[in-house]
């Protein structure tokens, strides 16, 4: 007779404690963000793909998720890769080579607004004798370069706490007796982008060091409404929201 009357009491808790660990499964198993690649590419004229692939495992290996549904993402990545034939020497002329470089000018979409821009060239480099394969060097190489621009990752890895601040300094080395000391140039700005918050709030990093880090480094990205409303969506407090407000844009 006891044992039945305890029973809603024991039926309650283990309600509870069900819902309780539905709740935090879900803290932890956020669905990631998925984003449309809006994308044309060519190679030396011709159709291609290998930037736009390239692009996509970089996105998809830093935990989001390149979807071919524009209705169903949450951001949008458009523009173009393209690659070009560049001048060679004679020498390289003679040996039948060519070469050719590749840039990328894409933009990152919150809603309809526009919230960051990336325009990268790839760095000269060797010349080969396949101009088709060489050209698609180039675009892997400026999708890595676009790929670096819109998520780092290194900037997620400190604010969390799982690694060294990063820095553009380099070790100093004692200048030689006869030679005045090199004057010391400005570390590059850095900025955060918008990609590198998303990534904070869905992994809960401390609400301190990312106010923190947005003071010290500024953004990269537009603090327009329908940005902020994306965070807000994915749990940012006001008091980053306000952070990311008042920081400068680099």
């Amino acid at each position: 007779m006891r044992i039945a009357m305890n029973q809603p009491k024991m039926i309650f808790t283990l309600a509870t404690i069900c819902l309780l660990v539905v709740a935090a499964s879900a803290q932890t198993q956020r669905r990631p963000i998925r984003i449309f690649l809006n994308v044309t590419e060519t190679n030396l004229d011709k159709p291609s793909t290998v930037a736009t692939n390239a692009l996509s495992e970089k996105l998809a290996a830093a935990g989001f998720r390149v979807t071919t549904k524009k209705s169903e993402a949450a951001l949008v990545i458009e523009g173009a890769f393209n690659s070009r034939l560049t001048p060679v020497t004679d020498d390289v002329k003679r040996e039948g080579g060519v070469n050719a470089e590749a840039s990328a000018s894409l933009r990152l979409l919150a809603g309809n607004d526009v919230i960051a821009t990336s325009v990268e060239r790839s760095s000269p480099g060797d010349w080969g004798v396949q101009a088709d394969r060489v050209g698609e060097d180039r675009l892997i190489e400026v999708a890595g370069r676009v790929a670096n621009e819109l998520f780092a990752g290194d900037f997620v890895q400190e604010v969390s706490g799982k690694a060294e601040p990063a820095t553009n300094a380099k070790p100093e080395s004692k200048p030689a007796a006869s030679r005045p000391a090199p004057r010391k140039s400005a570390a590059p700005k850095r900025g955060v982008s918008f990609l590198e918050v998303v990534k904070l709030v869905e992994n809960y990093a401390p609400e301190d060091r990312i106010v923190a880090a947005l003071q010290k480094y500024g953004i990269k990205f537009k603090p327009r409404e329908s940005a902020l409303s994306q965070l807000r969506s994915l749990g940012a407090s006001e008091t980053v929201i306000n952070a990311i407000k008042s920081s400068n844009v680099v």
